[in-house]
């Protein structure tokens, strides 16, 4: 029975470019893009041959008289099937033309695995602040850059903004013609990189930058798995962070703490400005029905409404405080809705973005109160901020030095290690006193007031986008100076001393010539090493230098000697490159 040909692809169709051939009879195409090769039988050869200009109608009129209407439908079928893998068909739009008329000097591949690419143009779907900073910042660097999406299909977003069909399985395939194309990959930290690890190994990729939001917390995991990346990255690659905290709290476990790199985030200060705070009040009571609002000094909590992120300790302050009144504006009430809270605590509902800095207005006091590894700014600190609201944050973490002198630090215990995601317990004593420090003294919240504003837009999006393609430059002339190990060297047991009974010893001995038997030391044909420097010689063939820091660290008991023989022996290999 002849199968049904349905419309599985549209025809004409662009493809890949591709070369036809054959082997031993067997008809195959290679497909440059995704550099794969492809069987096809002789129908597929020749459907190809007219994919680009013909309709799939066409192709079956045109093919009928020399094929069995099944052995075609089930070509088309065939197509299909690859078509889902990205190969042989272009996915999407030809947009050749317009990288070509378009295109600005540099292109950074984007790569973000487990975050929609349409997600980050309508900022209402995101929740997380780590997302909605890469929102803006991802809106303002098509200034300076044009952005490549690794996805799966191929089409325009915006001016400068692009789907490419290129999925992580692509990546390693395709190194050479990602290092052709892209100054820079730019990616995010997850705790899952086994996509991410393997391509540190290739000199070819352009740098990588590797944003980073969680620096600890969730059982260690964060920590270590950054730790992963640190031993595995290329000198070219590195981490952003949005405050020097990272940096600072890195350094107490490597030794290099400048493949930390600060990248702040920054503030839409048009949209998140000082409003007529009575008016604001005025509006909220309305809104949901509390007249107490228009009245009362107000503390303000604006996030998810959950223990990490000091919801319980917030509960605790409306208690201390009955004279003050405790709004929060967060999704929903979470666990506490089926609690009986404080009088004085008021939830004033889930806002879009256009809506917050009404409610960040009706705040006096904003209380930010996060007990997890992943506050390295504190976004909301700034928005609160640019409003012109004093902010109250406690001493943990990267937020003291957002806030900086626009308001007040409070105590927190922070613990050696997390706990159940948790890295601090703020004082609800002193946070307590900030506060009604604060409220009691109108001539300091005036001052603290404006100093928020003035702090808060001298941080911007633009500036994180310039400073991402300043991180990539640095990160080129970083490339620029990797060289690759070639010292041959030896290790062997040294000569017997004439003692009695003499403890073996042995040595390593570099050669004065490298693998490609070039002289590279200017006098003896060998030079002995301490077996320890020959061995990080050794190790630094294969392995990164941090690997090597890592063995060491474990090997030398003292750290600075250890540090030491690293630096020397990186030295030897920069100087006879």
């Amino acid at each position: 029975m002849e199968r049904n040909t349905q419309k599985l692809l549209d025809f004409p169709r662009i493809l890949h470019p591709l070369y036809l051939f054959e082997e031993q009879g067997v008809a195959y195409a290679a497909d440059l893009e995704k550099a794969r090769v492809v069987e096809l039988s002789a129908v597929m050869r020749d459907i190809l041959k007219l994919a680009e200009t013909q309709t799939q109608t066409g192709i079956v009129r045109t093919l009928r008289a020399s094929y069995d209407a099944n052995d075609i439908s089930e070509a088309f079928e065939t197509f299909a099937e690859l078509e889902k893998e990205g190969l042989l068909f272009n996915r999407g739009e030809n947009l050749k033309r317009s990288f070509e008329t378009e295109s600005k000097w540099r292109k950074l591949l984007v790569v973000l695995p487990s975050i929609a690419v349409d997600s980050l143009f309508d900022i209402e779907t995101l929740s997380a602040g780590t997302n909605m900073a890469l929102s803006y910042m991802i809106q303002h660097l098509p200034k300076y850059a044009d952005l490549h999406f690794a996805g799966s299909q191929n089409r325009k977003i915006t001016d400068g903004v692009y789907e490419i069909d290129i999925g992580i399985e692509d990546l390693i395939r395709l190194r050479s013609k990602i290092g052709e194309t892209y100054y820079g990959i730019l990616t995010l930290h997850q705790e899952q990189e086994r996509w991410l690890l393997p391509l540190y190994r290739y000199r070819e990729f352009p740098p990588i930058l590797v944003q980073c939001h969680a620096p600890r917390g969730h059982g260690g995991q964060a920590m270590n798995s950054i730790l992963r990346h640190y031993a595995a990255m290329r000198e070219c690659d590195g981490f952003t962070a949005p405050s020097d905290y990272v940096r600072e709290f890195y350094a107490d476990y490597v030794w290099d703490p400048s493949f930390f790199n600060t990248l702040p985030n920054g503030v839409d200060s048009a949209l998140f400005r000082p409003m007529d705070k009575a008016a604001a009040k005025r509006e909220i009571s309305k809104m949901v029905g509390d007249d107490r609002i228009e009245s009362a000094s107000t503390v303000g909590y604006l996030s998810r409404v959950q223990s990490e992120k000091g919801a319980s300790v917030y509960l605790k302050l409306a208690a201390l405080n009955p004279h003050l009144l405790f709004l929060i504006a967060g999704p929903n009430m979470g666990r506490y809705a089926s609690r009986k809270l404080p009088d004085n605590l008021v939830y004033v509902g889930f806002h879009p973005r256009e809506k917050l800095p009404l409610i960040y207005n009706a705040f006096d006091v904003y209380c930010f109160l996060s007990m997890s590894g992943e506050e390295t700014f504190g976004l909301t600190v700034l928005e609160a901020m640019a409003c012109g609201v004093p902010p109250v944050v406690p001493n943990f973490d990267g937020v003291p030095a957002v806030v900086g002198a626009a308001g007040l630090v409070a105590d927190a215990e922070s613990f050696d290690q997390d706990i159940a995601t948790l890295v601090s317990y703020p004082c609800p004593i002193d946070f307590s006193n900030k506060i009604n420090g604060l409220l009691n003294n109108t001539e300091l919240w005036q001052t603290l007031s404006k100093k928020a504003r003035e702090r808060a837009v001298l941080f911007t999006w633009d500036k994180t986008a310039r400073r991402i393609v300043q991180l990539f430059e640095e990160l080129h002339r970083k490339k620029k100076l990797i060289n690759p190990n070639r010292l041959l060297n030896v290790f062997t047991p040294a000569q017997p001393s004439e003692e009695e009974h003499p403890e073996p010893t042995y040595k390593s001995f570099v050669l004065s010539m490298n693998e490609h038997y070039e002289r590279c030391l200017i006098r003896d044909a060998v030079y002995p090493l301490r077996v320890e420097n020959g061995l990080v010689l050794s190790i630094l063939k294969e392995h990164t230098p941090r690997e090597a820091e890592a063995i060491l660290a474990e090997w030398v008991p003292d750290e600075t000697e250890a540090r030491a023989i690293l630096k020397r022996v990186r030295g030897l290999v920069d100087g006879t490159a």
